[in-house]
């Protein structure tokens, strides 16, 4: 026999509740009516269930050390990503550094106790060192829209140059030793050989420094005026890093001319 509905078992109770004529038949008319009331209780008529548990991110292992690296060896690394909620998780937005990659293997949508993995790589090549890189997790998690997982580790000097990338600013047209950059090496043995490429606005040459060896930038007299940007490759004698690149970028201004007393104007 089915379950009958609210409305059903309403309308049986307005059939007994007709005005009694005696008081016998209101002591029944009221024991009627109390079990009637179990009986709607029982039908389906109680409390709403429970409502579905929220999504919920998790990771089992939000931190890994990777160890030792050398140089120009990606780090790489598989986060294990889990819904452990009831309801359905999204994966909104992966953010991490311009030299690092997060990729999501298959659908960001997932089911209640369903995995994923999440990729990371990164680039070393430039930034010898202590390392410690992060890409943030956002999600429709409500107790964790922002998750962030890392990775640490060392990776061992071969050679590189201090900064790796160079921004001049704004600067005059023929101005001498405009900007040194450090030449490191891990070990005696790598030995920086010579510099090619650059642009017309930039004079490069590498010399002997108190405490090693520096790449020093000019600007030549006639740079043409205005902004530019170029790519300087050091050569070296490391197998594993025969050449640095460094990105060099600035503004060439007109020299100031001085006036008759030799002050500036």
């Amino acid at each position: 026999m089915g379950r009958a509905s609210c409305s059903s078992w309403s309308f049986v109770f307005f059939v007994f509740s007709h005005r009694c004529s005696s008081v016998e038949e209101a002591r029944v008319l009221a024991v009627r009516r109390t079990a009637l009331a179990l009986l709607v209780a029982l039908a389906g008529c109680g409390p709403a269930p429970e409502p579905t548990a929220p999504p919920r991110l998790t990771v089992a292992e939000p931190e890994h050390d990777f160890g030792q690296l050398p140089q120009g060896a990606p780090i790489e690394h598989v986060f294990d990503l889990a819904n452990s909620g009831g309801a359905p998780l999204t994966l909104i937005d992966l953010r991490t550094a311009c030299d690092c990659t997060a990729t999501v293997d298959g659908p960001r949508d997932l089911p209640a106790g369903a995995h994923t993995a999440l990729r990371l790589r990164c680039d070393t090549s430039t930034t010898p060192g202590p390392q410690r890189r992060t890409v943030t997790v956002y999600s429709n998690d409500p107790e964790h829209r922002a998750l962030l997982l890392i990775v640490t580790g060392t990776v061992a000097l071969v050679a590189a140059a201090d900064p790796p990338r160079v921004y001049l600013g704004t600067v005059a047209a023929g101005s001498d030793a405009t900007r040194l950059v450090a030449l490191r090496a891990g070990n005696d043995g790598v030995r920086f050989l010579g510099v090619e490429g650059g642009a017309p606005q930039l004079r490069a040459h590498i010399e002997d420094v108190e405490g090693g060896r520096a790449l020093v930038l000019d600007t030549s007299a006639d740079a043409p005026l205005g902004p530019f940007q170029t790519v300087l490759r050091v050569h070296t004698t490391s197998p594993a890093r025969p050449a640095i690149e460094i990105p060099v970028a600035g503004i060439i201004a007109a020299p100031t001319t001085p006036t008759a007393s030799g002050s500036p104007p």
